[in-house]
């Protein structure tokens, strides 16, 4: 096998988060302000009084009002302010400094500290804030840089200035500054400009005459900014009405609620070194950043897997009834395909085995081989397969039985160990031939192909004998898994399956063909390829739906890959690799990892194969289905072709994988908001293209 090498990945930062709530310590959800003090301690302003986080995770509070502003003065001072009362933090002391006559709106350091009320200005001197100035503006916030002064009300700023020093003041009545209201000013103390936290974006102001907003400069967010902070390694965060926007290295990037920050509206934002803080009205967050290779991730991926994610006797899903976004909580999935999923994970682990021969990978393929090899037995018939099975103490158990129920009909296995869901579908079947295949190839000893063989043969006599249907425990041919000429090139109602479902029939044929070498399944192959045209069919897989449904753009590349991994006639192969081409350009807005790199391998040409790797690297580590938030944001662009199939309208290109739900390939993903919050993805959905593009070569670490 040819090794491209075309993507060589080393270590990179892996995004997490950390989250502070009433339950966790806060004295209150509700966060109004942060700060930090050189020593690494994080204070948080609650309306209920202030916490504080050491920088060796030791949490404390400090009882009082509510708290508004909190702001490092000189030598490592932290003061913060209740309503007309400062206190102030130092050598890890707090105390009540002074109380003033009007509410304090703002401290600002510099060189020295200033403090500001609606009226006036006051001065840090000989331990406490003396009157300084009063103010030109009633003022609501204060900024300042080395030799710069400036406070703001709602919709202007004013300028401390002259030898004799006052307020000058700058109106957009009078100037060339624009309409807003202003939230918040904040200096850039490297270069002395002043940025603005408006209602109408992040502006920023060059000291003279001009102004720059996100007209003007298309890496400033034009949603309404709270705050802005500032990193000494280049790093700018805005708290915004669409959670938090952190521009880095030029690029504006999203990271919204519920995963990141804990409601859309983020009310303050610092940098602690590499850590962002973000304080919302439900709680705090901290995000922080973990160094890791790809490989890395991916054995702390099978590790995770493994300790949660495992039902017995060995089927892998995804996880249901999860609190609180902790995955202890959670349980194993019983789904509708458990044999499609637990496939994808053990397609999985048959390409890392491929690629690093780890035997505890090795155990883990075969016990999750075995349980959908169940499937495969549990019913009774023989060839026919249950899509899922229960045990006693299971929900739902002895419920319901041969009732149409969970998307088809639970029924008790002839031995009484268990019951099994029929109605079996395409979907089930392609998992089977995926997993069983790859298994087969990469990890299974002599007596294990001889067992996959006979599974693989009774699957597809059983589908020929039945005219090309799975027909299920009452001899009724099941609702979708069909590959019958008749139906599939014959009655217009099987426009949407008949493309992708011709390929799944002859990729079944291959399997069979390549694991037994009974040339009937070649002999069947060719027909249905060339006199059914079958072949014509897979060759434009994918008719336009515009987007709206993605089952069978899963089933396809699952297909795909698996009918070019076997299949060596070159000829055959041009029209496989023709449907290839077409469907992954439909799919390209989608910019899934898996399809993007299986297009690569087979076709050595561009694949945006930048895209996977950017997915898999920011794909979140917990899997957890966490609600993503983005009705605020104004840069995205929608696609209305949904409307003419009765849905709604939806994003043009997806987002990227740390901005949206966490999801199977067969979900929708250009939806602006998604999530439960309560299940946990497939992990597969990282192993799977991780250790595909690695055992193809395109990936090197």
């Amino acid at each position: 096998m040819e090794r491209k090498g075309i993507y060589k990945t080393n270590k990179f930062p892996q995004r997490m988060c950390e989250v502070f709530n009433q339950e966790k310590g806060l004295l209150a959800d509700k966060a109004l302000c942060l700060g930090a003090a050189e020593d690494g301690t994080i204070f948080i302003g609650t309306e209920n009084g202030l916490n504080y986080r050491k920088k060796d995770g030791a949490f404390g509070s400090f009882s009082c009002g509510s708290v508004t502003v909190i702001a490092q003065g000189k030598d490592g001072v932290v003061f913060f302010v209740s309503g007309k009362t400062v206190y102030i933090c130092e050598n890890g002391k707090i105390r009540e400094l002074q109380t003033l006559d009007e509410d304090v709106k703002g401290i600002t350091y510099a060189t020295e500290t200033f403090l500001i009320t609606e009226n006036n200005i006051y001065k840090f001197e000989d331990g406490d804030f003396k009157y300084f100035h009063d103010n030109e503006l009633k003022s609501e916030g204060v900024s300042s840089a080395p030799g710069r002064l400036m406070a703001n009300c709602d919709t202007a700023i004013s300028v401390f200035v002259g030898k004799r020093k006052h307020w000058m003041c700058i109106f957009p009545e009078h100037s060339s500054m624009p309409y807003f209201h202003i939230n918040s000013i904040t200096f850039d103390k490297k270069t002395g400009f002043l940025w603005l936290a408006t209602d109408k974006g992040a502006y920023i102001y060059d000291n003279n005459n001009s102004w720059f907003g996100p007209d003007e400069i298309s890496g400033l967010p034009e949603e309404e900014i709270y705050k802005i902070a500032f990193s000494d390694d280049g790093r700018i965060a805005f708290a915004s009405n669409a959670g938090l926007i952190l521009v880095k290295n030029g690029v504006r990037k999203y990271l919204p609620a519920t995963r990141w920050v804990l409601d859309e509206k983020v009310n303050d934002v610092i940098f602690s070194g590499n850590d962002i803080w973000t304080a919302t009205d439900k709680g705090v967050t901290r995000i922080y950043e973990e160094e890791m290779t790809l490989s890395e991730k991916a054995q702390k991926v099978f590790d995770y897997t493994e300790k949660y994610f495992v039902r017995e006797p060995g089927f892998v899903t995804g996880m249901g009834d999860i609190t609180n976004n902790d995955i202890t909580t959670g349980k194993p999935n019983i789904t509708d395909n458990d044999g499609l999923w637990s496939h994808y994970y053990l397609g999985g682990l048959c390409y890392c085995y491929a690629v690093t021969k780890d035997k505890k990978v090795l155990e883990a393929a075969r016990r999750t081989m075995n349980a959908c090899a169940l499937l495969t037995k549990i019913t009774g018939k023989k060839g026919f397969t249950a899509r899922a099975v229960r045990y006693e103490g299971d929900e739902g158990y002895g419920e319901n039985l041969d009732m149409q129920i969970d998307g088809g009909e639970w029924h008790k296995a002839p031995d009484g160990s268990c019951e099994w869901l029929g109605e079996t579908s395409s979907d089930e079947m392609t998992g089977h031939f995926f997993g069983f295949s790859l298994y087969y190839d990469f990890c299974a000893d002599k007596k294990e192909k001889a067992y996959i063989k006979e599974i693989i043969c009774d699957i597809v006599d059983h589908i020929i004998e039945h005219k090309y249907r799975l027909h299920d425990i009452d001899d009724k041919p099941t609702t979708w898994a069909c590959w019958d000429p008749d139906e599939l090139n014959g009655k217009s109602m099987w426009l949407w399956e008949k493309c992708i479902n011709s390929l799944e029939i002859l990729t079944f044929l291959n399997v069979a063909y390549h694991m037994s070498g009974d040339e009937k399944y070649r002999k069947e192959f060719l027909r249905l390829a060339i006199d059914e045209h079958y072949l014509l069919n897979a060759a434009q897989p994918k008719k336009d739906d515009a987007r709206v449904c993605h089952i069978d753009d899963n089933l396809g590349f699952l297909c795909t890959t698996t009918f070019l991994r076997l299949e060596k006639d070159p000829s055959i192969r041009a029209y496989i690799l023709m449907g290839l081409r077409q469907h992954w350009e439909y799919e390209r807005t989608e910019r899934n990892p898996f399809f993007n790199l299986a297009y690569n391998a087979f076709t050595d040409d561009v694949c945006d194969i930048e895209y996977a790797i950017k997915h898999l690297r920011e794909l979140p580590l917990d899997f957890i289905q966490i609600p993503m938030l983005n009705n605020n944001r104004k840069d995205l662009e929608f696609d209305m072709g949904q409307e003419k199939w009765g849905g709604s309208k939806q994003l043009k290109v997806a987002l990227d994988i740390d901005q949206r739900v966490v999801a199977n390939f067969d979900t929708n993903i250009y939806k602006v908001n998604n999530g439960r919050g309560t299940s946990a993805a497939n992990t597969g959905n990282f192993l799977i293209p991780y250790w595909f593009g690695r055992y193809y070569g395109l990936i090197e670490e």
